[in-house]
């Protein structure tokens, strides 16, 4: 669930700030985005591996939550700021409230 974090956090901020409910902007709320995309993963894997049981030799499916997590940051934080730009802009130059 962690590894949906980011993307999910940066959906709900971009709307408020779309609605005008938050200070940040859509810049800000990317960017942090992207660093929780990037740290929250690993702390799913750290997690991962401390709950795996004594005599594990491999941990290469909770080394691939960081992998994985990475990508779908990678994939989902630019499309939800390109959207989400678009439709602030749209919303700004048409005089929509």
């Amino acid at each position: 669930m962690l590894i949906f974090a980011a993307p999910v956090f940066q959906l709900i901020l971009s709307i408020k700030a779309l609605k005008g409910k938050t200070k940040l902007n859509l810049l800000w709320v990317s960017f942090i985005a992207l660093i929780l995309g990037v740290l929250l993963p690993v702390g799913a894997t750290f997690i991962s591996i401390y709950g795996l049981p004594p005599g594990t030799k491999c941990a290469t499916g909770s080394v691939g939550l960081v992998l994985g997590g990475w990508m779908i940051t990678a994939m989902t934080v630019p499309i939800i700021g390109i959207v989400m730009s678009a439709l602030y802009h749209f919303k700004h130059k048409s005089g929509l409230s």
